[in-house]
């Protein structure tokens, strides 16, 4: 695999994987029962050789879903998630399915993969303390849990979906959910586009196999629906498999900047022509994704937007928070600021403030200001609050208000991590 750094390679704890490591298997389900995933996982691995045939008897294997909200259809399904782990049990190992939060273990309880897995959360284990290598924003140590580093193969079964700052989200995002308990804000804070590269540098996946049976698009993660497109996808590189899975819902991997970021790292190709697809082809299962909104229109007059200098993550976001907060902003009476961007000096600011993004933080007491890069969507309750909406004691910890406008007499509490997206 030419022009790959080692860690593209799998390489890591010493398994060594042969063939076209950048090779896509696409496989069509015709439904959702256990029968038939265990059946498209079964014809998925087969038209890549076999990946699991590298774990061997006594080896710690752990597969990573998105599994940590309950809202019906927004998750990987559990049957994939037996198929993988029946396999993966079946040549002796050791097998965790794991996830950030404790919702896993609801909505996996009853379900037969405990016949062949342990089911954790990742809040649950204990954490090494890890310097990312080669790191481009998460330059400091970071905790992340011990059976991250410490497995001998590691799986990940993300679920495709849009994502209203990246755009699309599958392989390489769901590293993201490798942190603990409420520490994804990290990554925000960092940057999202790099952070989610230098996840992948620190956590190599040896296989990852993409839940797009039913697939989330429209505004997530602050709204989105499901739809349904038949289809799970297999490959050794999570970035190949992004750049696929990103051709066959109609975003252009040049759209997407963690993959160019990958990319340039050496991590896998950006370039479909440079990816063998295997089984259906990519025209033929080819459909168009409902993006999340990106206009920064705003809804009425007297709601006044200055964002022309905003990167693009936070424009994006900020043109989910006004999509989602449209019937809020209308029925707003009063005036409303909202800036994102650098800025040598703020605009006029007219009635309530709400100030986006790390670039403005010199600003923070001009009004409610949301940190990040881009800001999570939890944070959209900062621009409620500036509203005079009142907002939950969990949804308060996620902004920042003036000095002069804070009680800070009230004792924190930190909102579910579900609802930390």
């Amino acid at each position: 695999m030419a022009g790959l750094t080692p860690s593209a390679e799998n390489s890591h704890k010493g398994v060594h994987m042969a063939g076209n490591l950048t090779a896509v298997s696409l496989k069509e389900v015709g439904n959702q029962t256990a029968a038939a995933v265990d059946e498209g996982v079964e014809a998925a691995l087969d038209l890549l050789g076999d990946p699991l045939q590298d774990i061997g008897k006594g080896d710690r294997v752990v597969i990573k879903p998105n599994m940590f909200q309950r809202k019906p259809g927004f998750r990987t399904s559990p049957e994939l998630l037996l198929a993988l782990a029946k396999r993966a049990s079946a040549r002796g190992a050791e097998v965790f399915i794991a996830e950030r939060t404790q919702v896993l273990k609801e909505i996996l309880l009853e379900h037969p993969v405990h016949r062949y897995a342990q089911v954790v959360s990742f809040d649950d284990r204990p954490l090494r303390i890890v310097q990312v290598p080669g790191a481009r924003s998460l330059r400091v140590p970071i905790a992340v849990p011990d059976i991250v580093t410490e497995c001998d193969f590691f799986i990940g079964a993300p679920q495709l979906r849009t994502h209203s700052s990246v755009v699309f989200t599958n392989a390489m995002k769901n590293l993201v959910g490798l942190l603990p308990g409420f520490t994804t804000r990290i990554v925000h804070m960092a940057g999202v586009e790099e952070s989610i590269v230098d996840l992948n540098q620190l956590r190599p996946q040896h296989l990852v196999v993409c839940d797009a049976m039913t697939v989330i698009e429209g505004n997530y993660p602050m709204e989105g629906s499901t739809r349904e497109v038949g289809l799970i996808a297999a490959s050794r590189n999570a970035v190949a498999m992004d750049v696929t899975m990103a051709a066959v819902a109609g975003v252009g991997a040049w759209e997407l900047a963690y993959l160019q970021d990958a990319a340039q790292r050496g991590l896998g190709p950006i370039d479909l022509a440079d990816i063998e697809v295997r089984g259906v082809a990519v025209d033929d299962v080819a459909f168009t994704i409902d993006r999340a909104p990106v206009t920064l229109t705003p809804p009425r007059e007297g709601i006044h937007v200055h964002a022309d200098t905003a990167c693009e993550d936070c424009r994006r976001w900020l043109a989910a928070a006004m999509h989602r907060l449209r019937d809020e902003l209308l029925a707003f009476p009063g005036e409303l600021t909202i800036v994102s961007g650098p800025m040598e000096r703020l605009p006029e600011l007219r009635g309530a403030v709400v100030l986006v993004g790390n670039a403005l933080y010199e600003h923070r007491e001009a009004g409610v200001y949301l940190e990040g890069c881009p800001p999570r969507a939890i944070q959209t309750a900062g621009i409620r609050h500036a509203m005079g909406h009142d907002v939950t004691d969990q949804e308060r910890t996620q902004f920042r208000v003036p000095t002069r406008l804070s009680d800070d007499s009230r004792p924190l509490s930190w909102p579910a991590p579900e609802e930390l997206v």
